[in-house]
């Protein structure tokens, strides 16, 4: 009897001791990575978050997508495209479809009317966008830490983390948002074998058209040319357009944005001639209000300033496409590559360059800068072990260059910390806000604007309320 309690019992304290060592293993893995998303997440608040009211809404073209969400709001209907009108002036409507503006109605219906409920949904747009970049990184790359960088990229990237992008109450990030999780499903869309998935993914992407579409027009469908050449690459073009459930879902993207177009043309004789060749093709064609730059333009800010320096770690993930044998990461990277590329090229073929074209771009281009700095990583540790000092002295200088000497990051908090008022467009703004400062009885004046002004009839018929 004692020898039976020896074999059996001796075994099985080792085994208690072996689980007691998984458990505890593990939980310090999940306690790690916990960690790291909490830290990351207190990183990526203060770019997106930090201040976010503190500038006055801009002129342009944030006070009309302020003054529509206020009307919506204050009116109860969601459907006309509402204009406001300049007692004994002009009438200036928003010729955008309403989709994201809905949201931003929530936000006022919930935190009322001002800045910050005005730019909380674009605000959490660009972290939907950071989400994103986790969820798939982890699910269909299997290495959650390519998201880790591609997020930070972004959040430290100029040309993002600034006035009609993340900051602001313009509609852009949200659309790039839309636009991003339509590029994943169509990637995912294409790795399906199994038609119910297929049928899961191409749902999904249709939601993200019609959001899409329903923000900004045929703008919103600028990563289309982009899905069509990967399809091509995949050799799944021809499978693709033979299936019935690829026309059912373009049939209902466009029926979604032509009801919306036949309801408001009927509520406004001529609106569709001015949305679609007015605000559309004449600003393809023709230059409209000064916006006159060369062809180069939006690559000549990603090269000067607005993707500095994360645009020197591009050829990580370029070399990925000379690889032979395929895998996820050179796939999707080519998918990046091309809805970026293609994105900005068609926007620099338009004779109007406005600012804002090129913000749909940045997430695309985040993940393959993201994906060359998580190469920077491992290479170091990879060097490190292999006891090769040359190329990690080497890529160590880069970091320290990197952070230490151009501090992306340094950067961005600087510019978002309580912004400098020094813009003149939008001096109506810091002056209402001064008289509440100053004077806060003084309940009534009169603003005199020898031309139209979104920014004044955006504080004077909505926020009059509240200053």
């Amino acid at each position: 009897m004692f020898l039976f309690d020896v074999h059996i019992g001796e075994p099985s304290r080792r085994i208690c001791r072996n689980k007691s060592y998984i458990c505890a293993n593990m939980m310090d893995k999940l306690w790690h990575k916990y960690l790291i998303f909490g830290l990351f997440c207190v990183a990526i608040y203060f770019p997106l978050f930090l201040h976010l009211d503190w500038q006055p809404i801009n002129n342009w073209d944030e006070s009309l997508f302020a003054m529509r969400a206020a009307y919506m709001t204050e009116e109860g209907h969601y459907l006309r495209d509402y204009g406001h009108w300049v007692e004994g002036g002009m009438l200036h409507r928003s010729t955008k479809p309403p989709f994201t503006t809905w949201l931003q109605v929530l936000s006022f219906k919930i935190f009322g009317i001002n800045e910050l409920a005005l730019r909380l949904p674009i605000a959490l747009s660009a972290l939907g966008i950071v989400l994103l970049f986790l969820w798939f990184s982890r699910r269909a790359l299997g290495n959650i830490h390519i998201g880790y960088c591609a997020g930070f990229v972004l959040v430290t990237s100029v040309g993002f983390v600034r006035e009609h992008a993340s900051r602001t109450g313009d509609q852009d990030v949200a659309l790039a948002l839309y636009m991003m999780a339509g590029a994943m499903a169509f990637y995912y869309y294409l790795e399906a074998t199994e038609n119910r998935q297929r049928l899961g993914w191409l749902a999904l992407l249709t939601a993200s058209s019609i959001a899409a579409v329903m923000t900004k027009y045929a703008f919103g469908l600028l990563f289309f040319p982009a899905f069509l050449i990967y399809a091509i690459y995949k050799k799944q073009l021809w499978a693709m357009l033979r299936r019935g459930s690829t026309w059912l879902a373009g049939l209902i993207v466009v029926v979604a944005l032509g009801s919306w177009l036949w309801y408001i043309e009927r509520q406004l004789p001529g609106f569709v001639e001015r949305a679609f060749f007015h605000e559309m093709a004449d600003r393809y064609t023709t230059t409209f209000r000064g916006h006159d730059h060369p062809f180069t333009h939006y690559f000549d800010r990603f090269w000067k300033r607005y993707f500095m320096p994360w645009l020197l770690l591009l050829p990580g993930p370029v070399y990925l496409f000379f690889v032979k044998q395929p895998s996820r990461l050179r796939d999707f990277s080519l998918l990046m590559f091309l809805c970026a590329a293609i994105q900005l090229l068609l926007v620099s073929f338009s004779s109007t360059k406005t600012d804002h074209y090129d913000v749909v771009a940045y997430p695309p281009m985040a993940f393959l800068a993201g994906i060359g700095l998580y190469q920077v990583g491992t290479a170091i540790v990879h060097f490190w072990k292999e006891k090769s000092h040359r190329p990690t002295l080497f890529i160590a200088t880069f970091l320290v260059c990197l952070f230490l000497i151009i501090r992306p990051y340094d950067t961005i908090i600087n510019k978002v910390y309580r912004p400098k008022m020094n813009d003149r467009t939008m001096a109506y703004g810091y002056l209402l806000r001064k008289i509440q400062k100053t004077r806060p009885n003084c309940k009534e004046f009169t603003i005199f604007s020898p031309v139209y002004t979104g920014q004044v009839n955006y504080y004077f018929r909505h926020r009059r309320k509240t200053l």
